[in-house]
């Protein structure tokens, strides 16, 4: 049998393909993490150290289309981690889940929501499910790692900035994000560490949606058009509700696995957006995919 991985990871999406490709050995699984069967196979078969579950539904192309499909969104953002996390304690596997800070709203008269305040919002299935999850993995003993709006220097659909350069009206908004180019490091030392708990990891700093594109104006491009919209305009033709909130870093900090302040890292990761993003010269491949109407 081949060596056992360092770390098996389920959930062939964006976060957990990145995952996959920054830890050497690392394999990714394609079991279904609701299939009790399936997930039996991989870990006997894998026999990993650690487990992290980056699978779940988000919703294309954004968290409205959760609302048609209640029973496979509970199926796969909470029936399938407690599973997943069963079968990995039963193992002595050490479990990590990629979860979602999209459990409150506002920034908590200023202080930014701690790990253990509760959840305040409950506006969208997508909201629901992702706290419905987290008290029964924090019996199973998971290590949770909440991420706020990723936002990346990749082009990708799921990536903040792609997604912002589609759009032609934003809400300006006080919202935390976590900037993916500075959360695998952290998120690589919790997880070796075999932490337990929910941490936060998220920038310091808030991010306000028009400030992003600004930015991108003066670095990439001067004609980009937007217009600011307020949140009611947004409510009013969305079907879920929109989290919109600060998260307190302090844990993360106090564990030394604190993310940069927003203010060093969205110039540079813009920057480097826009270079892969550049059309290639004659004669080349593209650098990457660049930003499209959503």
């Amino acid at each position: 049998m081949a060596d056992a991985p360092p770390l098996l990871v389920f959930g062939a999406g964006w976060l957990g393909r990145g995952l996959v490709a920054r830890w050497p050995g690392a394999v990714l699984a394609r079991a279904d993490i609701a299939d009790a069967a399936a997930v039996a196979r991989a870990l006997d078969e894998h026999r990993p150290r650690r487990v992290v579950n980056a699978a779940g539904r988000t919703g294309h192309p954004n968290v409205d289309a959760l609302e048609d499909d209640p029973a496979g969104t509970w199926r796969s953002n909470v029936a399938g981690p407690i599973l997943l996390a069963a079968a990995c304690r039963e193992r002595g596997i050490h479990f990590t889940h990629l979860g979602s800070g999209c459990l409150y709203q506002g920034d908590n008269a200023g202080r930014g929501f701690a790990e253990d305040d509760p959840p305040n919002y409950a506006g969208s299935l997508y909201s629901r499910t992702k706290a419905a999850a987290e008290a029964p993995l924090a019996d199973l003993g998971a290590l949770q790692l909440r991420l706020r709006m990723p936002l990346a220097s990749e082009p990708h659909p799921r990536n903040l900035l792609t997604k912002l350069l589609g759009f032609e009206e934003v809400v300006r908004v006080a919202n935390s994000i976590t900037v993916l180019d500075d959360f695998w490091a952290p998120a690589r030392v919790l997880i070796e560490r075999e932490a337990t708990g929910v941490f936060h990891l998220v920038n310091e700093g808030v991010e306000y949606h028009d400030e992003v594109l600004h930015l991108w104006r003066r670095l990439a491009d001067s004609g980009h058009r937007f217009r600011v919209i307020p949140p009611e305009a947004l409510a009013a033709r969305t079907r879920a509700g929109r989290s919109h909130c600060v998260l307190s870093t302090a844990k993360a900090r106090a564990h030394g696995v604190g993310l940069p302040p927003l203010t060093e890292s969205l110039p540079r990761v813009l920057a480097a957006y826009r270079d892969r993003a550049r059309p290639a010269p004659p004669g080349h491949a593209p650098a990457g995919g660049g930003s499209r109407r959503t």
